[in-house]
């Protein structure tokens, strides 16, 4: 090899090095905006419809391929929680998952309000009158028993949890349980692996938002914007009164825990990496016992998905409006049960519950375009909302930490530890 092609090649390396280093949030945004732009400024050229449908193959992947990926994600998680936690300290383990799914379902309950606020939905849709408290149950347990028998996506979350409960606790089938544990790891593993492309994919998909509906598209991404903005802070700031009064944490144990955890997931958008700053903030700030710390971030950042799930519902109100699907607050009541179920599996990486929540509430909502349904809704699940479901996530965990500790007052088991190693999560971050 010549000297100018050593040079060359020591120049691309040292181009790709510092491609790398620039944060995630930072290139999503850049190539965000670069998208919006090249669908405003040139919607008829075929080079830019090019690159915006290019960016639509790999969303459509996810529609075909979603029953499978979330059957063995959520078997996996089912059955890593079972096998590592059943003989020891089952009850904490319980405890702490109940309380995940309370407050996921609390939180969504908390959005159904501000969306019926900020969106002016109809209770129900126009022409469809409002039925009586029973009416009302039998609509949605015919609603729920119509999906689960008829969608497939549904029938796996439901298949999902017996098949993990079942290989992980006869034990003639642990073997398969470990199967659907490797298995749910390299799912994910790809999913991380291919986090070099979720921006490149953001920016192909953002042009479709112009180029396709003009400054509306842009004007309703940026009505999301504040939605999420307003519905999440407001979350957040009662959540440190919370913390407060329910635990015994000082304001400044609360509001130094916040100082640090809450702009560091917002900076990486991804739970995962912020796993090491909310692991050390829990303790030194929020004043955890590493035991209790360990358990409640590590758990939270696989299971607790809350924000995530908040902004999934106005990121829904608002790709309907977008694409004209007529849509009330009782349909978005019925999505409560589904997508809290789905923000226990999905991914703590940026815009992972745009991968795995948008195909179900494309399947219960009845969208005639899936695909397209899907690609739009990824589109406006990124920027800053993931920054914004990130930061509450993540600042969630400690104070669940804080309440199991103080409220429940458990001794601290030696188990956070092997169940850290178990789920392969490194402490210096996730990607």
């Amino acid at each position: 090899m010549g000297w100018s092609a050593k040079i060359s090649s020591a120049a691309f390396g040292k181009w790709v090095q510092g491609i790398a280093a620039i944060p995630l949030p930072f290139k999503v945004l850049s190539l965000l905006g670069l998208g919006f732009e090249l669908g405003l400024l040139f919607p008829h050229s075929p080079i830019v419809r090019g690159i915006y449908l290019s960016g639509t193959y790999f969303p459509r992947f996810i529609v075909t391929m979603a029953a499978l990926l979330v059957f063995h994600l959520l078997t996996a998680a089912t059955a890593k929680l079972i096998l590592h936690h059943k003989s020891q300290a089952g009850r904490l383990f319980l405890r702490i998952v109940v309380l995940y799914i309370l407050m996921g379902v609390v939180s969504l309950i908390y959005a159904t309000g501000w969306i019926g606020v900020l969106s002016g939905l109809p209770v129900v849709r126009a022409g469809v009158p409002l039925p009586s408290p029973l009416g009302w149950g039998r609509q949605i347990a015919a609603t729920l028993s119509h999906v689960l028998s008829q969608q497939p996506l549904l029938q796996a979350l439901g298949g999902a949890i017996l098949i993990g409960w079942l290989t992980a606790t006869v034990p003639v089938l642990k073997p398969a349980a470990h199967g659907f544990i490797a298995a749910g790891d390299g799912i994910l593993k790809v999913f991380r692996e291919l986090l070099w492309y979720y921006p490149i994919m953001i920016g192909c998909l953002a042009i479709g938002i112009p180029l396709k509906f003009g400054y509306r598209g842009l004007a309703l991404y940026g009505q999301c914007v504040v939605w999420d903005m307003i519905v999440i802070v407001v979350w957040c700031v009662g959540m440190v009164f919370f913390c407060k009064a329910a635990t015994r944490r000082s304001w400044k144990q609360v509001l130094s825990y916040y100082g640090t955890v809450w702009p560091t997931g917002f900076g990486t958008g991804g739970s995962y990496d912020t796993l090491a700053v909310n692991l050390v903030s829990a303790e030194k700030d929020l004043g955890l016992s590493p035991e209790i710390a360990e358990i409640s971030i590590v758990f939270g950042t696989v299971l607790n998905k809350n924000c995530a799930t908040m902004s999934t519902l106005i990121v829904t109100v608002i790709v309907a409006k977008l694409l004209g699907i007529p849509i009330s607050l009782t349909e978005i009541a019925l999505l409560v049960p589904p997508v809290v179920i789905m923000g226990l599996e999905s991914p703590g990486i940026p815009g992972g519950a745009g991968y795995f929540m948008s195909p179900v509430i494309a399947v219960l909502l009845h969208v005639p375009n899936p695909a397209l349904w899907v690609s739009t809704f990824i589109a406006f699940y990124s920027g800053l909302i993931p920054m914004f479901s990130t930061a509450g996530n993540t600042t969630d965990d400690g104070v669940i930490g804080a309440l199991l500790e103080d409220r429940f007052q458990y001794a601290a088991p030696q188990t956070a530890v092997a169940y850290q190693r178990s789920i392969d999560l490194p402490v210096g971050g996730e990607v």
